[in-house]
């Protein structure tokens, strides 16, 4: 038998811990959570033209901590997930870098007086197309005005950049590139300001600036959303218009304005991601305490908190093809780790968990899920992660009743 251990930290498990108020596990068998190679956990990404991820990459007992060395200096990302997307945003950077946009937007800045006499030339020879993604364009336009005004001091356009056309021409170019056009990753912000800049002033369209972005056509779709249509909308309407959609959404579903607000107003969940989270909400559908989870999950004080709750309610999401209508969650007192009863009266925990070892601070917070379906009277439990589980805490949570299904898919 492998000795007990404690391990200090910040770390999610201990936060977790924290939450539950779990008191100390039962004597039992424990393991250290394992360490990786950059190569072992990651393959070929583990490095990149402008970025190398540092050996080793630890983990807490639920997630992976990377640390990243990049040109733009050296950083630390907590999860899969979301080192998935830095990822995906260091290899957009790197295509954009070829990109100059003195050099190969001049051409369209040199043009830009011009643009009224283009339009009016094809007016000529296609009147009603012009005319009608005109009418359409002004229609867009009013709307995304009138949101603007309404969400005064909340948006993430600016009005200036809406103005112009920097903010759709911003958010065009993040949608070729795969890319969160509100990603809070600094370097590839300024560069995608930069070029969305250049062409609106020049009036190049972004379509034309990809004829000189090399490596672009490479990059993999993947961070705007799992789902096409939410990539689609981050790309048409601003995020005040994403903000009354998704409040409309919510309150269709039982969320009051002041928690749907809450969400927009938190820092650390950008546009696209809480647009993610509503489309999560109305696959599962109106569910009892949905509300209250998204109240606390409005509570997110950094950006791998609020990134783990997006992907985990898109897990939830995803899990209803298994487990049939959910119809409520429980255990919102926890930030991180709520479960949701099906109308069959069993429970399900769907987290974007890397690897799940087994700690003492991982059996707490098991022991804490099981105290929580048990006052339920849960008929059956089922635990769904996005990575895998050592063989120990495979053992344990069937020792304890738990189903679990790894790779869950979102």
């Amino acid at each position: 038998m492998k000795a007990l251990f404690t391990r200090r930290g910040a770390g999610l498990a201990a936060a977790c811990v924290v939450l539950f108020g779990c008191g100390p596990a039962l004597a039992e068998e424990f393991e250290r959570p394992p360490s990786y190679a950059p190569a072992t956990a990651l393959g070929r990404a583990w490095k990149g033209d402008n970025y190398t991820v540092l050996s080793p990459i630890t983990s807490d007992g639920f997630l992976r901590h990377y640390r990243t060395r990049t040109a733009f200096g050296e950083f630390e990302t907590t999860g899969d997930q979301l080192m998935a997307a830095r990822i995906r945003e260091l290899n957009a950077l790197q295509a954009l870098a070829g990109t100059s946009s003195a050099q190969e937007f001049g051409a369209g800045v040199a043009k830009a007086a011009t643009g009224p006499l283009a339009f009016a030339g094809n007016l000529i020879r296609n009147p009603v197309a012009t005319t009608q993604s005109t009418v359409n364009g002004v229609g867009q336009f009013v709307g995304s005005i009138g949101s603007g005004i309404k969400n005064m001091g909340e948006s993430r356009d600016s009005a200036v950049e809406s103005l112009t056309g920097q903010a759709r021409q911003k958010r065009l170019l993040a949608a070729r590139l795969g890319v969160d056009p509100y990603t809070d990753f600094m370097p590839l912000e300024a560069k995608l300001n930069e070029l969305a800049g250049a062409s609106a002033i020049g009036g190049l369209a972004v379509s034309g600036a990809f004829l000189v972005v090399p490596g672009a056509a490479g990059i993999a779709l993947s961070n705007v959303s799992t789902a096409d249509t939410v990539g689609a909308l981050a790309t048409d309407y601003t995020s005040a218009q994403l903000m009354d959609m998704n409040r409309t959404k919510l309150a269709s579903l039982g969320v009051d304005a002041s928690t749907a607000n809450s969400l927009f107003a938190n820092p650390f969940y950008t546009p696209v991601d809480v647009t993610a989270m509503t489309r999560a909400a109305e696959k599962i559908g109106a569910t009892a305490n949905l509300g209250s989870m998204l109240a606390r999950a409005a509570t997110a004080n950094d950006r791998a908190t609020a990134y783990f709750i997006r992907k985990r309610m898109e897990l939830t999401a995803g899990q209803t093809g298994f487990t049939g209508p959910m119809v409520g969650y429980l255990g919102v007192e926890s930030l991180r780790f709520p479960l949701v009863r099906t109308g069959a009266g069993a429970v399900v925990g769907a987290y974007p968990v890397d690897i799940l070892s087994w700690t003492p601070d991982t059996a707490k917070i098991i022991d804490g899920l099981a105290a929580v379906a048990s006052s339920a009277a849960a008929n059956a439990k089922t635990l769904a992660i996005t990575g895998t589980a050592t063989p120990l805490a495979r053992r344990s949570l069937a020792a304890r009743g738990w189903k679990l299904r790894e790779r869950a898919s979102f």
